[in-house]
Parts: structure tokens; C-alpha cells; sequence
């Protein structure tokens, strides 16, 4: 009797399915729908959804044993409308993605076009004013650990730095999702970041991509090998001062310093505290003499911290790292920045660089106006998503979204005033 009872508790906590209450969008939001397999979603064995019985621990999110930590990879259905207009149709492959949002019941997941699948790519260019056309993978995104604060923290960022920096970003579609005909909230649908990405965007050849992540001083490969990085870069600096001009231009037909430098300005401006050896990721075609080493804006929902706007770590150039979010004392954080300001050069253009940003990327109106435009965007589908997951009232939300724009307010003087005392010491 006991075992029973036992067994009836397993089988309620490992596959019970969230609660399907009824709600449905207000139409004001373009719309995914999702059809999948019951059985890929809750049952024990193989669930995407659910603890379940066949689970792996991700060593950063608690060592929690969860099926929805697999990499498991399942056909499914989707279909995009936007003014119930039905604009692609296709069965691709579905994987949950994220790191600890994992845990939450809305969860992110990645769409993969196979040939396998039906269609090998998806031919429809769902991001406006993007020179991408076609997709191979496409990352629908919770809001990762904004989720349920203000649910645009990232988009926001995005859209602020878009067209305006010499780094890489995930482009971004905000939608409801519908799973298995049931609402299931508000999504952004992004970009993925994988070697096709660049092959996408600017031609190089995937199998070519070195797509590096982690530590500056001792990355890891997402894709491609470290090799290149490290014979070329690594090591170049550990032997060599960029104090000495030679070294210093060497460093640069290896490094795009532009890239670099908007990439520190504007991690560092928005107070980005899941950063700087995490959520960093750069890349180049290792066979084309022409490509230097770039770099990839992602993840920045730790930003934008009222709380903490007063908070300033540049590397050694200023600030105290002892403090800052939970990765500040592994080898590496700035470890590339650190060496170039030892070159007055560099220095002076980073500097001016960053007043430039402030003044023109980070003016008080424009961030305020992007912002708003987000939230408006999903204000009239918010109380469906508020009903669906219990989250905070739409009063909360909307002082939750108020302090990023107060945030930049605040920030945008605050590092204005580092910057210009910076500068006037080098001069």
C-alpha cells in the first residue's frame, strides 16, 4: 500500500501537466501556435516540461535532476500569423533552451529546420529592417530571468544598441505562444546564436566559424576550436606590452578593437552583473585572413538595476569587481581590456568612444521612447498573461518597467561624469 501511495506522489510531482486555465490573446501580438505530442511534454520518461524520471542536473541552476535539462531534440508543428494572417507553416525540431529559466513553467525553446523535419530553413524574414531573410534556427525566448518582472528588459537593450554598435545581437519578434492550442504568454522570438548565424549574416562558411565563449584568458569553444584564439591572441599578449605601438597595431589586425570597445561600453553602462565571464561569446572565420575577432551581445536581463546604478566596474580603469554579480573573481574578467589600456592611444579612443554612446546611444529620450515602445507593444495582452501565471499586477509591471527608464536617467549622468573626469586626466 505504501509503495502505491509512494508511487502515485512520483508519478503527480514528475508528470503532472501545468494548470490550463482559459485564456486567450487579445489579438494585438503576432502568434505562435505549437503542436507537439502530449507525450514529449509531460510524460516521465521523455517530457520536455516536467522533472521527470530520465533527467540530467545542470551544475550552475542547483543541481536540480530534470528532464527539462536535456539537450532532447522533438518534431513538432508551428505555425506564425500576424493579423491572422498565417505568414510560414512548417514541422521543425523543438528543444527547451536557457540556463536556470529551464525551471520556470513557461519555458524558452529553440526551433531547428531540418530537411529531415520537412523544410531544411525557413524561408520568411520575420525580423523588420534585418538583412537576414532566411533561418535556420530561431530561439523563442521567455525572457529568461526577467521572466514575470518586466518581460522586456533584454528586447529593450536590443533595440538601443541596434544600428548604433559594431558588435553582434539577437534581433528580437516580440508574440504569444499558443502550446497545443493552450495560450501560453508573451515570447520574444529571437536570433540564435550559432555558426549559421554568421554564416547568415555575413557569408562565411559554417564549418569556418570559431565561436568562442567563457573566460577571455581561457575560453571554451561553442563551436570551432580555441586554437586560433589562443595561439594568436593569448599568448601575443602575455608576451608582448601594447604600450609599444608595433605590438599594439599587431594586436589590432587580429582584434576588432571597434567591436571590442562598443562591447565593454556598453556591457559596463547598463550594469550588466551576469558579465563579464559570463554571457560572453565572440567569434571569426578562421580561414579568411580578412576576419578578425568579434564580438556577441546577449543575455543582459541582470542590467538596468536601479538598485545599483551607482555601481561602476571598467577593469583596471576604474571600479572595484569584488562586488559585482557572481563571476567577478574567475581569471579573465577583462583580461583583453586590461592589456590595451596599457596604450594611450587605445585609451583615449575607448574614452571618447564612451562619452559618445552615452550622448548619442543613451540619450535620456531616446531610451525612454525604445523602452516605452516595448512596453506598449504587449500592455494590452499583459492581464491575459498576469492570468495565466499568477505574476505581478499590471500596476507592478508598469513600475517595474518605470525604473529602467529611471535607471538610465540616473546612469546617463552618473557615467557622463566618470568619463568626462577620464578624459581630462589624460589630457
Amino acid at each position: 500500500m505504501k509503495q502505491i501511495l509512494f508511487l502515485s506522489l512520483f508519478l503527480i510531482i514528475c508528470c503532472k501537466k501545468e494548470p490550463i486555465l482559459s485564456v486567450y490573446d487579445s489579438g494585438t501580438l503576432p502568434k505562435l501556435e505549437v503542436n507537439i505530442d502530449e507525450k514529449y511534454l509531460w510524460s516521465a520518461d521523455s517530457g520536455l516540461y516536467v522533472i521527470g524520471s530520465n533527467g540530467i542536473a545542470l551544475e550552475s541552476c542547483g543541481n536540480i535532476i530534470a528532464n527539462y535539462n536535456q539537450k532532447w531534440e522533438y518534431k513538432a508543428k508551428i505555425q506564425y500569423k500576424e493579423n491572422d494572417i498565417i505568414l510560414f507553416d512548417d514541422y521543425v525540431g523543438l528543444r527547451i533552451k536557457g540556463n536556470c529559466s529551464r525551471a520556470n513553467s513557461m519555458k524558452s525553446f529553440g526551433l531547428y529546420w531540418k530537411q529531415k523535419y520537412g523544410s531544411s530553413y525557413l524561408d520568411y524574414p520575420i525580423f523588420q529592417n534585418n538583412p537576414a531573410n532566411s533561418y535556420k534556427r530561431l530561439f523563442v525566448r521567455n525572457s529568461g530571468n526577467d521572466f514575470g518582472r518586466t518581460q522586456i528588459k533584454d528586447i529593450s537593450v536590443a533595440s538601443i544598441i541596434k544600428n548604433h554598435i559594431n558588435f553582434e545581437f539577437q534581433d528580437y519578434k516580440q508574440c504569444v505562444v499558443y502550446l497545443n492550442d493552450n495560450y501560453w504568454g508573451i515570447y520574444n522570438i529571437r536570433e540564435m546564436l550559432t555558426r549559421h548565424h554568421f554564416e547568415n549574416h555575413f557569408g562565411f562558411p559554417k564549418e569556418n566559424i570559431d565561436l568562442l565563449e567563457g573566460s577571455e584568458l581561457n575560453p571554451e569553444a561553442d563551436d570551432g576550436t580555441i586554437d586560433g584564439y589562443m595561439n594568436g591572441v593569448v599568448d601575443f599578449l602575455e608576451n608582448n606590452s601594447l604600450e609599444n605601438e608595433d605590438n599594439y597595431e599587431h594586436i589590432s589586425s587580429i582584434i576588432d578593437i571597434n567591436s571590442y570597445i562598443d562591447f565593454i561600453i556598453v556591457n559596463t553602462y547598463i550594469g550588466n552583473r551576469d558579465w563579464p565571464n559570463n554571457n560572453v561569446k565572440w567569434w571569426k572565420d578562421r580561414t579568411n585572413s580578412m576576419s578578425k575577432w568579434r564580438w556577441v551581445l546577449f543575455d543582459t536581463d541582470a542590467s538596468f538595476q536601479l538598485s545599483r546604478v551607482e555601481e561602476v566596474w571598467i577593469g583596471d580603469l576604474i571600479g572595484d569587481g569584488s562586488r559585482w554579480g557572481d563571476y567577478q573573481n574567475t581569471d579573465g574578467s577583462f583580461y583583453i581590456f586590461n592589456k590595451l589600456i596599457q596604450n594611450s592611444l587605445f585609451k583615449e579612443k575607448f574614452l571618447n568612444r564612451y562619452l559618445y554612446i552615452i550622448e548619442h546611444v543613451f540619450d535620456k529620450h531616446r531610451v525612454q521612447s525604445l523602452i516605452l515602445k516595448n512596453k506598449n507593444n504587449i500592455s494590452l495582452e499583459y492581464n491575459n498573461f498576469q492570468t495565466k501565471w499568477g505574476l505581478r499586477s499590471k500596476s507592478m509591471w508598469e513600475n517595474q518597467v518605470s525604473k529602467m527608464i529611471e535607471f538610465n536617467n540616473q546612469r546617463h549622468d552618473i557615467m557622463k561624469k566618470i568619463i568626462n573626469k577620464l578624459l581630462n586626466e589624460e589630457s
